[in-house]
């Protein structure tokens, strides 16, 4: 992760902004020496705000975490990218996941 001050990044915006696109990087910005912002892509908030609503819903937590437990003991079964797509179809692109579940 990058480290900026407010100066840099008003003078190097655009090319900043490149950067933090192409690479998927994200850049703390400065003002005075201390963080005041953080840039990032469009794509990495999106995963940040799926990854809030994720942790945000305790049912949904209780799943996953019920999950990783019956791994851990051997039960239960991990899918391969292509298995999902025969259960389920392919994936469409842009789209975030609905999450189903089956009980």
């Amino acid at each position: 992760m990058k480290i900026l001050p407010l100066s840099e990044v008003k003078a190097k915006l655009s090319e900043i902004v490149d950067d933090v696109q192409a690479r998927d990087e994200r850049v703390v910005i400065t003002r005075k020496g201390k963080p005041a912002a953080i840039l990032m892509s469009h794509d990495d908030m999106e995963s940040w705000e799926a990854t809030v609503e994720i942790m945000s819903d305790p049912e949904f937590m209780a799943d996953i975490r019920r999950g990783v437990r019956e791994l851990e003991q051997g039960r239960g079964r991990v899918y391969s990218d292509a298995d999902l797509d025969k259960l389920l179809g392919p994936a469409k692109p842009g789209k975030r996941a609905s999450r189903s579940r089956t009980r």
